[in-house]
């Protein structure tokens, strides 16, 4: 360490800690990542998106961070979650491949995200076809009373 800051080579804050410090700050990274699955299976998504930007943002980020935005990009995709927002789960898991190209988890990110984009982009379709749908209906309805009106009018010819 004193070699690379000799020659003005940045130091990381966690390279000063002794690998003590740093295998203990994996394992409490480890740790709390579990428990941010098992809230998830508890139905706590923000405690668990909680616990998982504490990792993300602690000691152990660098070595651990993509599975926090793993995590935190399946709160955000679970269908029990209240709060579920396909696009930021989508963000992070396009953050986790940009960031973590050579993580385990990628594919399974990719796949989320074109899953997650997919499905964004046949609700759309879907909101479209409704509102189709509903302003054919008017139009409907609007030619079943002028067909009335024209038929009314023929009958008062006849008389």
């Amino acid at each position: 360490m004193m070699y690379l800051a000799a020659f003005g080579c940045a130091v990381p804050e966690k390279a000063a800690e002794g690998p003590g410090e740093t295998v203990r700050a994996a394992s409490d990274a480890r740790r709390s990542l579990d428990e941010a699955r098992r809230l998830i299976a508890l139905g706590k998504y923000e405690l668990s998106l909680r616990v998982s930007e504490g990792v993300l943002a602690g000691p152990a980020g660098p070595s651990h961070g993509d599975e926090a935005l793993f995590t935190m990009g399946l709160i955000f995709a679970h269908p029990g979650n209240q709060n579920r927002d396909y696009q930021r789960s989508v963000g992070f898991f396009k953050r986790l491949n940009r960031e973590y190209p050579y993580s385990p988890l990628k594919e399974q990110a990719r796949t989320w995200t074109e899953v997650l984009e997919e499905n964004m982009k046949l609700k759309r379709a879907s909101a479209e076809a409704r509102e189709e749908n509903t302003r054919l209906k008017q139009i409907i309805e609007q030619s079943k009373k002028v067909d009335i009106e024209i038929e009314e009018k023929k009958r008062e010819e006849k008389r």
